[in-house]
């Protein structure tokens, strides 16, 4: 309600005082002093008339006051609603400042995402993160396949030439910074069938400990001697990927896709892979297995696996083995 409406308002009320006011003592007079047969139609005495009158001015005044009250009432309605509308254009306002800043920032930092300088880019790739957190809603996915893409991009897995074999080039620190941010983001802003994209990538040496990397696509992409300590890999699909010693200690991988993938001497030490999909062609050479959960895992077709690495391992009636194995691991049952 406007101030003009107010001061209305407030103006009527002054008006119907000063109106019930001059009637009050006007009836009073004429009640008091008038002679006139119709005014006195009981032939009441003047002290008499003077109660009477002072009687029907309460009442009316009793009306007056009632009505008052009434568009009082109204009246605070008015102001009472207009308020909330006043508070709910300001909180109206306030979001889209709010929403036209985040969408400036985001703006900035995929700009800096695009510069040449390293030092630049991680300023970028962290400001994606703190929006991300900011407003999770509108932007944490879309973040996050940005943060992949920029991975995809500039660490596709190339086919070795001749002479570069066996040679690991250095990680670099915006790519490192990425998947740092990918893999402590929040996944109760994803959706379920949601899933990311970190497929045909190179992250040799790459630090994921204890990173939250679940539904993600990292197959066919060259992982050798990263690590995963503590990390949970659950529904992620690693199959046909290259994870020669890579740590993957007291990481949980459950349901996880690990078919064709070269896993020679990778460590697994007390690892959960209970439920993860079949092995097939998955090769474990040397892979120390130590205490790690195979439960319900098919490694019927897994190549180069031997019995010492499954006696360390911890498995059940429903872990399927290679023949070889299989029978000697029976026969001690």
């Amino acid at each position: 309600m406007s101030e003009k409406n107010t001061d209305s308002f407030k103006n009527l009320l002054i008006i119907l005082g000063i109106i019930f006011s001059i009637f009050f003592f006007t009836v009073i007079l004429i009640f008091s002093f008038s002679d006139f047969a119709f005014l006195n139609p009981k032939g009441l005495e003047r002290e008499h008339r003077l109660q009477y009158g002072i009687s029907a001015v309460t009442t009316i005044g009793t009306i007056f006051a009632g009505i008052a009250a009434f568009f009082n009432a109204y009246q605070a309605s008015r102001s009472a609603n207009a308020a909330n509308d006043n508070a709910k254009a300001a909180n109206r306002n306030a979001q889209a400042a709010e929403d036209k800043q985040i969408t400036e920032r985001f703006s900035k930092a995929i700009e800096l995402l695009g510069n040449k300088e390293i030092e630049v880019k991680l300023g970028g790739i962290y400001a994606l993160e703190q929006i991300a957190k900011d407003s999770p809603e509108k932007y944490h996915w879309r973040i996050m396949e940005v943060l992949t893409a920029f991975v995809r991009k500039n660490a596709h897995r190339k086919k070795e030439e001749e002479g570069e074999k066996g040679k690991i080039p250095q990680l670099r620190a915006d790519i490192q910074a990425a998947l740092t941010v990918i893999g402590r983001r929040n996944c109760e802003n994803e959706q379920e069938n949601q899933r990311l994209d970190l497929t045909f990538i190179d992250i040799r040496e790459a630090n994921l400990d204890r990173a939250n990397l679940k539904r993600v696509d990292l197959y066919c992409s060259n992982l050798d001697l990263a690590s995963f300590q503590e990390a949970s890999l659950q529904d992620v699909s690693l199959w046909s990927s290259s994870l020669q010693w890579v740590n993957f200690s007291e990481a949980i991988l459950q349901k996880v896709n690990l078919a064709g993938a070269n896993l020679r001497q990778a460590k697994f030490n007390k690892a959960t892979l209970k439920e993860s999909f079949p092995l097939d062609s998955t090769d474990l050479h040397l892979a120390n297995l130590f205490q790690a959960n195979l439960q319900k895992v098919d490694l019927s077709k897994a190549k180069n696996l031997e019995l010492v690495q499954i006696e360390k391992a911890n498995i059940d009636q429903d872990t399927k083995l290679p023949d070889h194995i299989e029978e000697v691991i029976r026969c001690e049952w």
